[in-house]
């Protein structure tokens, strides 16, 4: 294709960066969503990532424990859509970082019940502050009701997941 002929594909039909024409898959949510991810990580890596030392599944998990006391590893697993022996060894990290805590159950001794500690819970709301400063920053260009129902949109999608 001619330079002449790449200026006539329309910027709102072009990749962010490289100026490639999309064509159908402008229409695909998952790549929009990949597309989206792209920003979000990077603001992850910078605000929690690298200088807090959380991976992303760890900074979840840290704020649904912190937000539901007493919560399980099978309640985690069926909220983040992963395998308990995928939950079992990032809780055994957060335990090692002494981030959370776990306690055997009263009712069935099987089952054991997670809280975050004092450390846990600072390290989780310093880095919502920091997420949530990230996402004012790259939603900047939305307005307040464009951003509401971003993430509105988004929630109604990830409710009818599949399971």
């Amino acid at each position: 294709m001619k330079h002449a002929e790449q200026s006539a594909i329309s910027k709102d039909s072009q990749t962010p960066r490289a100026r490639l024409d999309e064509g159908a898959l402008r229409q695909l949510l998952g790549y929009q969503l990949a597309q989206a991810s792209i920003v979000t990580n990077s603001a992850f890596s910078h605000e929690a990532g690298t200088p807090l030392g959380l991976g992303q599944v760890e900074f979840t998990l840290l704020y649904l424990i912190k937000q539901n006391t007493s919560v399980t590893a099978s309640r985690l697993a069926r909220a983040l859509a992963v395998s308990m022996p995928a939950i079992t060894v990032w809780m055994a990290k957060l335990e090692q970082r002494g981030l959370v805590s776990r306690e055997r159950s009263a009712t069935d001794k099987r089952s054991q019940h997670f809280g975050v500690t004092a450390e846990g819970a600072a390290l989780v709301t310093r880095a919502m502050a920091a997420l949530l400063d990230a996402d004012h920053r790259m939603l900047a260009h939305l307005s307040a009701a464009e951003r509401a129902m971003l993430l509105e949109l988004l929630h109604k999608v990830a409710l009818h997941r599949p399971g």
